[in-house]
């Protein structure tokens, strides 16, 4: 049985895939904006007509669908995203297996659920800003308790989805 994974790798590796989220995502839309702003450009025009009279929504939501592909598709080929990978980390399930595809879901719809509430509060409206991080604040403070006690390591979404993060075993030299 692997050991527990601590809370600081845990958080190291959240930062970095946030990160790199974030300017994924700054540039993806920023290239769409470039295509929006043409609006002689065939898919510009298409594009324009699509977005709902609040803009924020819209970028949010391609925001949203960027993390979850960018988490989907590292989960299919490494079991952990890159920064997990490169911390020598792996998502397993109870019998420290490979996650199903479908626990792999539940597992990011109930992570996005918690880190996206407070942001779309704080999005729709710049008031919730003081809200939105109390929010971030109480999820950080329940979060780290809920790993540091948790013999697997486990946060609300590990424990609802039956998974834990567990270290690659060390390579051998030859």
């Amino acid at each position: 049985m692997n050991k527990k994974v601590e809370l600081t790798a845990r958080i190291m590796t959240f930062a970095i895939d946030s990160i790199t989220i974030v300017v994924f995502s700054v540039v993806v839309i920023g290239l769409l904006e470039q295509i929006r702003l043409h609006p002689y450009a065939s898919l510009g025009q298409e594009i324009q007509n699509l977005l709902p009279p609040n803009d924020w929504l819209y970028w949010w939501i391609i925001q949203l669908a960027l993390a979850l592909g960018y988490h989907y598709v590292s989960w299919s080929v490494w079991s952990a995203s890159p920064a997990q990978r490169l911390a020598r980390l792996k998502l397993v399930n109870a019998q420290e297996q490979k996650l199903s595809v479908l626990s792999f879901l539940f597992r990011l719809f109930l992570k996005t659920l918690i880190i996206n509430v407070p942001l779309f509060l704080f999005v729709y409206d710049g008031d919730f800003f003081l809200f939105s991080g109390l929010i971030y604040l109480a999820i950080f403070i329940i979060g780290s308790k809920m790993i540091y006690e948790n013999p697997k390591g486990q946060m609300f979404h590990g424990l609802l989805s039956n998974s834990h993060f567990v270290y690659l075993p060390e390579k051998k030299k030859r």
